[in-house]
């Protein structure tokens, strides 16, 4: 069983743990190619190299032969040292120096199989036949002018250079499968990469969508609290002085709203906090929380009046997003309809059915002193979004603002 190295920093930045290749050898061969194919070409013509030597020292009748057989053993391992990157060209040098009618063709009689196993392992599986087809056919001629030198051994030389050319088969297809097995594990590492790669783009387009919501939930917070303590500080303020006892009520409900706001915007932030933080979270506005919500809205000023037909709405994310969707358009025309003199406002909804919310103003668009964020249409076509809604806002055809919601109830994202 292979052990397994995470990636520097691995654990630090999410990456998988990558397989480690089975064996020292293995694991040496793929940090040094190059010095592979030198060890490989060196320890392959050595004992040839070293045969060679011995016998031109020993017998002065071989000398020549020795010399010879020395020299195509280094011209063949020289060759060798470009089996990675020219394969077939490397296969002909060896064939052809094999093809030599004398005893210094055994100078590349290791080389071929070692030419012949890297055009399987490196090079198109037709490359490889090809090399195949130049080796058999050199090895067939020496066959043929061997023996017209020395007719006496035709019926030998012809057995073993059939066996060789068997042989050359066995090394080709050793390579083909190399290279195929190569070939799988770069796959399994690439389809590895592309998973981890989805992995972290589906993380990232997670905490978009969560930064996406949080965003929604502090814009809709922020500006209604805020819009609606403006509102009643500048009443306040301009009943100062006519009736002071009005304003210090006004002013008493810009605290309880700032109060209220903070309340809502610690639940909503006790949702950043670390597990264990023992954060206190109140339960989430619903439908029935319209009237409280309306009734903040007439206390700053609003002419509103609500109106709610059917049954409750019992899926509480629904309902939720009922309360922000409508707590958004009455803050828009608290910010951009303050003369308004009607703001009505209707919910309808039948158990099974879709939830339809419509708020209409007759202001003529006079803003207030608070400036908006323009989040606010954008906003509720997000809400309506996740529960496959259609969102129709824009100007009445006599005077003022109309925005008209449905939500599918079984639509939630």
């Amino acid at each position: 069983m292979s052990t397994t190295q995470a990636a520097p920093g691995g654990d630090a930045v999410g990456r998988l743990p990558v397989p480690r290749p089975p064996g020292v050898l293995r694991r040496f061969g793929l940090a040094h190619p190059r010095l592979v194919d030198w060890l490989l070409a060196v320890a392959a013509q050595l004992p040839i190299v070293a045969i060679g030597t011995v016998i031109a020292s020993v017998e002065a009748s071989m000398q020549t032969s020795g010399l010879w057989m020395v020299a195509v053993a280094i011209a063949a391992g020289a060759a060798l040292l470009w089996r990675r990157r020219r394969p077939l060209v490397v296969t002909v040098v060896c064939a052809l120096l094999l093809a030599i009618p004398a005893e210094a063709s055994a100078g590349a009689f290791l080389a071929i199989y070692v030419a012949l196993y890297s055009l399987g392992a490196y090079a198109r599986a037709t490359l490889a036949w090809v090399g195949l087809a130049v080796a058999a056919v050199c090895s067939a001629l020496a066959t043929i002018i061997l023996p017209a030198l020395a007719p006496g051994m035709v019926g030998p030389v012809l057995t073993v250079n059939l066996l060789a050319i068997s042989s050359y088969v066995v090394a080709v297809l050793l390579g083909i499968s190399a290279r195929a097995r190569r070939s799988y594990v770069d796959q399994l590492i690439a389809r590895a990469s592309d998973l981890e790669r989805d992995r972290d783009q589906q993380a990232r387009l997670a905490v978009a969508a969560e930064r996406a919501r949080i965003a929604r939930e502090m814009h809709d917070v922020v500006s209604h609290g805020l819009t609606v303590m403006v509102t009643l500080a500048e009443g306040s303020a301009a009943q100062a002085e006519r009736d002071p006892a009005r304003a210090s009520g006004t002013m008493r409900g810009v605290a309880e709203t700032g109060r209220a706001s903070l309340a809502e915007m610690r639940r909503l932030l006790g949702v950043l906090r670390e597990p264990g933080d023992g954060a206190e979270l109140a339960p989430q506005p619903s439908s029935g929380d319209l009237q409280a919500l309306v009734a903040s809205f007439r206390e700053a000023g609003m002419p509103v009046r609500l109106t709610t037909s059917g049954s409750a709405i019992d899926d509480q994310p629904l309902a939720l997003t009922v309360h922000r969707i409508l707590q958004e358009a009455l803050t828009n025309v608290l910010r951009h309809a303050s003369d308004a003199n009607r703001v009505e406002v209707m919910v309808q909804h039948e158990r099974g059915a879709a939830v339809r919310l419509e708020v209409t103003d007759d202001g003529s668009g006079a803003p207030a002193a608070t400036a908006g964020s323009g989040r606010g249409i954008v906003g509720i076509r997000e809400r309506a979004a996740m529960f496959g809604g259609a969102v129709e806002a824009g100007p009445r055809a006599t005077k003022g603002w109309r925005v008209v919601v449905e939500l599918e109830e079984a639509g939630a994202a």
